[in-house]
């Protein structure tokens, strides 16, 4: 019966909410309410004014963390090292494991398929560092494998300066200064940059660190 549930309520515009100070905001979407024009972050009166019809449920993060810290340890299946990244990712490292399942491809095809058997979905990626594999997990292409540090840059340089994981009022700033791109940040140079960053010291609000 809860999973007859879910798929009818999947079937429509889905949005899990949060009480805030200025009323109930957004805190996940399903694909329809997506669709609808609804986004993570947006307050629920806005949604409503796109999408009169969209259906609501309370959050739960800690419920999500608890799943979180399940799925942490059975992706260990995948390599003997794995890391919440909070709310919504994991971390493994697979550093001299892909042999084991073929190559890298084919443990990423492993990865899919093991995922999608739990009706979950998920998006992924390897590279060289924890920064790059989440960068091309999140705003690159799905199953994006970069092999050697130096083909870092080159495989980073057309996502978007939030692949960064900089908080959303520098990446305004850099979207004000006409930098909508990683590989644009190196036109204009790092001198600027360190000059409008000086004295932000942490990564999330700091390109240079970051990067």
């Amino acid at each position: 019966m809860a999973d007859e549930h879910s798929r009818v309520l999947d079937r429509g515009p889905l949005v899990l909410i949060a009480d805030t100070a200025h009323g109930p905001r957004i805190e996940a979407v399903n694909r329809a309410g997506a669709a609808a024009g609804a986004h993570k972050g947006m307050m629920l009166a806005d949604a409503r004014t796109l999408c009169p019809e969209i259906a609501t449920a309370p959050s739960d993060p800690a419920g999500d963390l608890g799943f979180l810290e399940t799925l942490a340890i059975w992706a260990q299946r995948w390599g003997p090292w794995s890391a919440l990244d909070p709310p919504d990712g994991l971390l493994v490292d697979v550093t001299a494991v892909a042999h084991l399942f073929g190559g890298e491809n084919r443990l990423l095809a492993d990865v899919q398929q093991a995922f999608a058997q739990r009706k979950l979905a998920v998006r992924t990626a390897i590279a060289p560092t924890a920064g790059a594999a989440w960068a091309l997990a999140h705003h690159g292409r799905d199953g994006a494998i970069v092999e050697g540090a130096e083909a870092i840059e080159r495989a980073l340089s057309d996502l978007p300066v939030a692949a960064l994981r900089l908080d959303q009022d520098v990446v305004t700033v850099l979207r004000r200064l006409g930098l909508k791109r990683l590989g644009e940040i190196a036109t204009l140079g790092r001198d600027a940059i360190q000059r409008r960053f000086r004295n932000r010291k942490s990564p999330a609000a700091n390109p240079l660190v970051r990067l």
